[in-house]
């Protein structure tokens, strides 16, 4: 890969409609609803979910089976 800088890229989300684990539990697949009514799907390593959950963003949110626990 070049030494070029991947550009910032921001999504304005207004929910999150679903959250599973795929790729045998490994990766963590979020979708949200976009403004504009469509969906976008983020997929997150499970450890960076996990360290994401871990941070004190203020109210806790837990979803069952995506602990820390793997």
């Amino acid at each position: 890969m070049a030494d070029e800088a991947l550009p910032s890229l921001a999504v304005a989300v207004k929910s999150v409609i679903g959250v599973g684990l795929i790729d045998g539990g490994d990766t963590v697949d979020v979708r949200f609803a976009a403004p504009d009514g469509q969906v976008i799907a983020v997929l997150i390593p499970r450890a960076v979910f996990a360290d994401l959950q871990a941070r004190d963003l203020g109210a806790p949110w837990r979803h069952a089976g995506l602990d820390q626990t793997s």
